[in-house]
């Protein structure tokens, strides 16, 4: 095959969230901090969230309407960790909407 037919190759190049994990998964203080986010959220799932969700399962309500919102929290919390409320956002002064 003659070099103009050749396709370039180009390195993969891994997205900021991947280098992201894979910084976490490979120092220790990514490590760390992985690990005792899963015991401390595992925790307060089991001990607090799991019996709040059978409370209102038995009383005939929908779990799954607080468990969409407990969904929704954690992405606005990972959100504002990534990027703080105050920081400007594309096409965006800064300032959050009235009432958000």
């Amino acid at each position: 095959m003659s070099d103009e037919h050749a396709e370039a190759w180009e390195p993969e190049v891994p997205d900021a969230d991947e280098l992201e994990r894979a910084v976490l998964a490979d120092t220790p203080e990514g490590r760390r901090i992985a690990s005792r986010f899963v015991e401390v959220f595992g925790a307060f799932v089991s001990d607090e969230v799991r019996p709040l969700l059978r409370d209102v399962a038995a009383a005939g309500e929908e779990p799954q309407l607080l468990l969409n919102g407990l969904a929704s929290l954690l992405r606005e919390v990972a959100d504002s960790i990534e990027m703080p409320p105050s920081a400007p956002r594309d096409g965006d002064d800064g300032r959050r909407a009235e009432g958000g």
